[in-house]
């Protein structure tokens, strides 16, 4: 199976956007022989690596994080005092459900989401790898096989209220999500939003393998596709595609 290593962004500052970023989650910036990354001092979340990567410019990511946080009103007022740019704050009320986010974009314009405050945790978190899709269920299906992460499936009581309050069941569809069975975050949320497909991606995700090759086989049966493998004088990893297009590394 794989292991989330780090989510890479290609940035046109390195260092500046690794420090950017280190004060959104509350981490460490630390010197990488590929860049610049921000590194969780708990060693809970994962490391966000800023290297010169090239990527095509794109104002719809693909692949964006979510960030939990005690404040969320405090933390964007925060966050456009360092640089961010305000998109949108919006809330979704179902039932007894209510959600409400606010869409930033990095100084870079990478978005991402500064999510209501979670009580289980006393300070900011990823709390999510967010993929926009064409058919959450089946991509999200994918990535449970590839590391070996069940899917996150709401309480029946929970989707009835939903059910009960008038959601179209058909809403369960574009959804999926699944988390380590460790508990530990983030966890792959799946989302029914199509997004632009650049040549270049902004932000893609790094595994570790305890068996290259016997992943790689095993993620291509299972429907990726492999478009290169690369060596440097420390290591080996093939850059492969998930069934919607969207890159990611395994080394």
């Amino acid at each position: 199976m794989l292991t989330l290593r780090n989510v890479t962004f290609a940035a046109l500052e390195p260092e500046a956007l690794a420090r950017f970023w280190a004060g959104v989650v509350d981490y460490e910036v630390e010197r990488r022989r590929a860049g610049w990354a921000a590194v969780d001092r708990d060693g809970d979340g994962p490391e966000l690596l800023f290297a010169k990567l090239p990527k095509s410019p794109t104002i719809e990511l693909p692949i964006h994080l979510d960030v939990n946080v005690p404040d969320r009103e405090a933390e964007v007022q925060r966050q456009l005092a360092r640089g961010a740019r305000l998109v949108s704050t919006k809330t979704e009320v179902v039932g007894e459900l209510e959600e409400t986010w606010t869409h930033l974009r990095d100084p870079e314009g990478n978005g991402f989401c500064i999510q209501a405050p979670d009580a289980r945790r006393p300070r900011s978190y990823i709390g999510n790898v967010t993929f926009s899709s064409a058919a959450p269920r089946r991509l999200g299906a994918f990535w449970s096989g590839a590391l070996g992460w069940p899917e996150q499936v709401a309480p029946a009581e929970f989707l009835q209220m939903l059910w009960d309050a008038g959601l179209d069941p058909a809403e369960e569809e574009a959804h999926y999500a699944a988390k380590d069975p460790a508990g530990t975050p983030p966890r792959f949320l799946f989302q029914h939003r199509e997004k632009s497909r650049p040549e270049h991606y902004p932000i893609h995700l790094d595994f570790l393998s305890d068996d290259r090759e016997a992943d790689v086989e095993r993620l291509s049966a299972a429907g990726a596709s492999v478009l290169e493998t690369k060596t440097d004088a420390e290591r080996t990893w093939t850059v492969l595609r998930d069934p919607e297009g969207n890159p990611f590394c395994v080394e």
